[in-house]
């Protein structure tokens, strides 16, 4: 989940940035737990390098701390090589759906 408080701290209290960035994150990365899906059944190791690499940077961003872990889990294993393990993308991809029903819920 994003700490939201840490959040708007980062935002210098400025409600309607934190707002933007949330809208940007769904607008841009709302349906990454399809390509996350796509891509791993695909065995496409380097789509998936790519879309955690740039989600482990957003969630970053976006303080949300556990989620920035679960994609770094997924980009070391995808810059490897190797094929993430199918928890550690069920994990990342619920994550994903946690944040988007939580960033819907403030932008209401």
């Amino acid at each position: 989940m994003i700490e939201v408080n840490e959040l708007r701290a980062l935002c210098g209290d400025d409600d309607s940035m934190v707002k933007m960035l949330l809208s940007i994150y769904l607008e841009e990365y709302g349906e990454s737990d399809n390509i996350l899906q796509s891509r791993f059944s695909k065995d496409d190791v380097n789509g998936l390098f790519q879309i955690s690499h740039e989600l482990k940077g957003m969630f970053s961003n976006l303080c949300a701390k556990e989620a920035m872990t679960l994609a770094q889990t997924v980009e070391s294993r995808s810059q490897a090589g190797s094929l993430p393990d199918q928890n550690d993308i069920n994990a990342l991809c619920g994550k994903i759906k946690e944040i988007n029903q939580q960033i819907e819920g403030i932008l209401q």
